[in-house]
């Protein structure tokens, strides 16, 4: 899927053509009004790989993860290939977001989306059905496929609740949990769509010390084992360049930077934007 990598420096272009990536776009601009949040991005993510999108607060990041997954159409332009989403190595710019989480993208998010007064098996339940569901009338009447979609959508719900250590936590209400175990619902949840891509939204965000180490343990188990492609929104330098294969930087809505981590880092540029100071 992926195709021929550009290494000629931190500020080349996509590290795959995004046509021929696991997850792409090509020169995908957003604004709001008067305010540009995204400018002329393009990216191409290749298969397995686990990138960070860094910068500073107002960089752009949540927007472009937005735009990737379908809450915002990018700006329409006169010209048809730029301003285009592709998943999977196909062309999803028009196709809403329940039908991108189908085709494999999935999507964690800062400010949890959760059904607080359901419990854990409920919520996770609940996602599973945007991914699969029978028809109304066998639905309706729990008959034929509908009861056995039931039964195989638990037992898959259940494999998850195990794989993410929340099996003593299955029958509680979420609005009772702690922040770190109400993230790793929301990673659960994700998990339930089956997606080949996660787009991770500040997944750590408030998390403590312990809390981030199983959380990193976790995704690193599902990128490493699982094969699942990460896309990590994250504010520390120092986090992101422990984990990613590449980072990318945004900084008022334009990629300034784009590699390995410990090159990006380094970069005279991305330090200043990152602590004011010309070096």
């Amino acid at each position: 899927m992926a195709g021929t990598r550009q290494t000629t420096g931190l500020r080349a272009g996509p590290h795959v053509p995004p046509e021929r990536a696991a997850l792409g776009c090509r020169e995908v601009t957003k604004t709001f009004g008067a305010i540009t949040a995204v400018d002329g991005v393009s990216i191409g993510i290749e298969d397995g790989e686990w990138v960070s999108i860094v910068g500073p607060n107002g960089a752009g990041k949540t927007t472009l993860l937005n735009v990737l997954n379908g809450f915002y159409d990018p700006d329409s332009t006169d010209d048809p290939d730029t301003g285009r989403i592709f998943l999977g190595g196909e062309d999803v710019t028009d196709a809403k977001t329940h039908d991108r989480a189908r085709a494999g993208l999935g999507r964690t998010f800062q400010g949890l989306e959760l059904y607080e007064e359901e419990d854990v098996i409920e919520n996770v339940m609940a996602i599973r059905a945007v991914r699969e569901h029978p028809g109304l009338l066998s639905a309706l009447t729990y008959l034929g496929p509908g009861r056995q979609l039931e039964a195989e959508n638990m037992r898959r719900v259940e494999e998850i609740i195990d794989y993410l250590e929340l099996w003593e936590h299955r029958h509680s209400t979420v609005a009772s949990l702690p922040l770190g175990i109400q993230r790793r619902v929301d990673l659960a949840r994700t998990l339930a769509l089956e997606p080949d891509v996660v787009l991770l939204d500040e997944a750590m965000s408030g998390l403590t010390y312990d809390e981030k180490y199983d959380m990193f343990r976790f995704l690193a188990d599902l990128n490493e084992q699982e094969g699942l492609t990460m896309v990590m929104i994250e504010h520390d330098l120092e986090v992101v360049t422990d984990v990613s294969e590449r980072m990318i930087v945004l900084h008022q809505g334009s990629v300034i930077a784009r590699g390995d981590p410990d090159a990006v880092v380094a970069d005279p540029e991305v330090r200043r934007i990152y602590t004011g100071v010309d070096e």
